[in-house]
C-alpha cells in the first residue's frame, strides 16, 4: 500500500507580506462571511499567495533547483545529494526536485479551496477579485509544473478522501488548456487596479497568458501561438499600467519594491516566520553586501554564460551583468573576490586574495536579515522588461528582422544605457542583422543578461528543445578547464584554471533530451497509486 498524504488547509494570514503585517487573523466563521468585506477576504486569499512564497517553492527550493540545473547558471555548493542537478544526471530520486513538486502542489492546493469556495457565495466583487487572485496562483504554478515536470495530475478541487488522492498525470496539452483556462477567468474577476501592491491585478493574468503563449510558440512553431504571445505583449505594453524602471538596479533595491516596472510580486519581510532564503542562495559567497554573516553563493554563472553575455553587451559589462554576472566583491574575512575572466593570480589589489571560479548573482542584498534564510528582497515574477522581450521574440518570428521587433528589443537595451554603462552599442538596426535567426539569438542573449536569476533561465534554454539545448552544453564544455587524456593525464583546453566544480555536460542526444525535463519525483510514484514507473519522464 502506498504512502497516503493528507492535505489540510487552513486559513492564513500573509505574515510575510510586509504591507499585511497588521492584518486582523480570523477564526471560525461562514464561508459568506471570508467574503462579506475586503479584510476577511484578504485573510486567506494572502494565505494563497504565501503558499506561492513558501521555502519549498520561490522562497528558496525553486532557485537551487533550477539554478543548479539550468545550463547558463550552476552550482558553487550545496547539499552533495543535489550534485546531480549541476552535472545534468539527474534521477527521480535527486535532492529538492520532490520539495519543489510538493511546494507547487501545496499552492495548487490553497488555490483550489478559495476556488471551492468561491462558488457558493453571493456574487460580489470582493469573492470575484478573491477568485481572481486564487486562479491566478493556480495557473502560475501548473505553468511552473508542466514546464519542470510535463504533465501533472490536474486537481481543480481540494482532496477530501485518500480516494481522491490518487490522480493520474494529465497530458501536457491538457495542462496548458487548464492554465489559459484559468488566467482568461482571472482576468474577469481581478481589479484591475488592487488595494494591495502584493496583490495580481487582471494586467498579470494578461502578462503570463504572453508568457503561456511564448512558450507554446517555441514548441509548435505555429505562426497563431506567436501572433497571440507578441499580441497579449503588446497589450500589456499598450496598457499604459507599467513601464521601465529608468535604473536598472532599482529593480532590486529593498527601499523601490513594487516600482512601475513590477507586474507581479512576491513580499518578504525579515522577520523570524517571513523572510527567504533566495537572496543567501544566490549571492556572491561570503559578500559583504548582502547580510553580516555573508551569502551561500550557491549558485553561480557559468563562464560559457558569462561570455554570451560580455558578448552581447559589447565587450564591456553593463550594469546589468555587475548585478547579474558579479566578477569582483568584498568578503566578510576582509579579502576582495575576484573570478572569472580574471586569470587566477592576477594582481589586482593587495586584498585580493580569494579566487572563486565564476561569477556570482549580486541582484538582491539584505544587510538587516536575521539569518540566511530571512531575507526581506521581494521577488518579481513578472516584470514589464519581460513584456518587451517576448514582443521582440514573437515579432521576429512572425515578420523576421522587423524594425518593430528589433524596437521593441532596443527599449530594453536603452534602459540599460541610461542606467551608467558607457559599452553598450547604439541602439540596434536592421543592418545589424544578416537572418532571422542572427536576431533569434540576439533576442535570446538579451534574456539571459536582463533577467539571469531571476527563474527565467532554465526555461529559456529549454523551450527552444534539443537542438538549442544540445548548443548551450558544447558551448559550456568547450569552456572548461581541462579534459583527461586516454593516459589520464590533464590537457588544458579553452579555460583558464582548474574548477572542482567544473562539470561535463553530456552532449549524446537521448540525455540531452532527458533534461529537457526534470524527472517525476520517486516519493510521488510511492505516494501515487495512478502514477507507476512507465509514467515517468523520457530517459528517467
Amino acid at each position: 500500500m502506498k504512502n497516503f498524504i493528507y492535505i489540510i488547509i487552513a486559513l492564513l494570514t500573509f505574515s510575510s507580506c510586509e504591507n499585511m503585517l497588521e492584518e486582523e487573523v480570523y477564526d471560525t466563521r461562514t464561508v459568506e462571511d471570508i467574503y462579506a468585506t475586503p479584510e476577511s477576504a484578504n485573510a486567506v486569499v494572502l494565505g494563497v499567495l504565501k503558499s506561492l512564497g513558501s521555502y519549498n517553492y520561490y522562497s528558496a527550493q525553486m532557485h537551487q533547483v533550477l539554478g543548479f540545473h539550468s545550463g547558463l547558471t550552476g552550482r558553487r555548493t550545496g547539499a552533495n545529494s543535489a550534485k546531480p542537478l549541476a552535472q545534468m544526471k539527474v534521477t527521480p530520486s535527486t535532492a529538492w526536485i520532490d520539495k519543489t513538486y510538493d511546494g507547487m502542489f501545496e499552492s495548487v492546493a490553497s488555490a483550489n479551496f478559495v476556488i471551492s469556495t468561491t462558488d457558493s457565495v453571493p456574487d460580489n466583487d470582493i469573492a470575484k477579485n478573491a477568485r481572481g487572485v486564487a486562479l491566478f496562483a493556480r495557473a502560475v504554478s501548473y505553468f511552473n509544473l508542466v514546464r519542470m515536470y510535463g504533465g501533472v495530475p490536474m486537481i481543480l478541487e481540494p482532496i477530501l478522501s485518500e480516494e481522491e488522492s490518487h490522480v493520474p498525470r494529465a497530458s501536457k496539452e491538457v495542462v496548458y488548456d487548464q492554465i489559459e483556462k484559468d488566467l482568461n477567468e482571472a482576468w474577469g474577476f481581478l481589479y484591475e487596479d488592487q488595494p494591495l501592491s502584493v496583490m495580481p491585478s487582471k494586467w498579470a493574468a494578461k502578462a503570463f497568458l504572453a508568457k503561456l503563449y511564448l512558450r507554446k510558440a517555441s514548441e509548435s512553431n505555429a505562426s497563431a501561438d506567436w501572433t497571440k504571445a507578441r499580441d497579449y505583449a503588446v497589450e500589456v505594453i499598450t496598457s499604459n499600467k507599467y513601464s521601465l524602471v529608468p535604473n536598472y538596479k532599482d529593480l532590486f533595491d529593498l527601499s523601490k519594491e513594487f516600482s512601475t516596472e513590477s507586474i507581479f510580486e512576491l513580499a518578504y519581510a525579515t522577520v523570524p516566520d517571513g523572510g527567504c532564503a533566495f537572496p543567501n542562495i544566490k549571492g556572491p559567497h561570503l559578500t559583504t553586501e548582502g547580510a553580516a554573516f555573508g551569502s551561500w553563493g550557491r549558485v553561480i554563472v557559468l563562464r560559457a554564460a558569462y561570455d554570451r553575455m560580455l558578448a552581447a553587451v559589447g565587450g564591456v559589462e553593463d550594469e546589468r551583468m555587475k548585478l547579474g554576472a558579479l566578477t569582483n566583491w568584498n568578503r566578510t574575512n576582509g579579502t576582495i573576490a575576484i573570478s572569472y575572466p580574471v586569470k587566477k593570480g592576477t594582481k589586482i589589489d593587495e586584498k585580493a586574495t580569494s579566487y572563486l571560479f565564476y561569477p556570482g548573482i549580486n541582484k538582491w542584498n539584505d544587510p538587516g536579515s536575521l539569518n540566511r534564510n530571512t531575507a526581506g528582497n521581494n521577488f518579481i515574477i513578472s516584470r514589464f522588461a519581460e513584456m518587451y522581450l517576448i514582443a521582440a521574440e514573437a515579432e521576429n518570428e512572425l515578420n523576421p528582422l522587423s524594425q518593430t521587433a528589433i524596437d521593441y528589443l532596443n527599449e530594453v537595451r536603452e534602459r540599460s544605457r541610461n542606467s551608467g554603462n558607457t559599452g553598450l552599442p547604439i541602439d540596434y538596426t536592421t543592418a545589424d542583422f544578416t537572418s532571422q535567426d542572427e536576431l533569434r539569438d540576439a533576442i535570446m542573449d538579451e534574456r539571459l543578461v536582463e533577467l539571469v536569476g531571476e527563474l527565467h533561465t532554465w526555461f529559456d534554454v529549454r523551450r527552444r528543445g534539443v537542438d538549442y539545448l544540445a548548443k548551450v552544453f558544447n558551448e559550456h564544455n568547450a569552456n572548461l578547464d581541462f579534459i583527461k587524456s586516454a593516459e589520464g593525464q590533464d590537457i588544458y583546453g579553452k579555460g583558464i584554471f582548474k574548477s572542482a566544480n567544473d562539470f561535463y555536460f553530456p552532449t549524446d542526444a537521448a540525455s540531452v533530451e532527458r533534461n529537457l525535463l526534470l524527472p517525476i519525483p520517486s516519493t510521488v510514484i510511492q505516494s501515487n497509486n495512478a502514477i507507476g514507473v512507465e509514467d515517468q519522464n523520457p530517459g528517467y
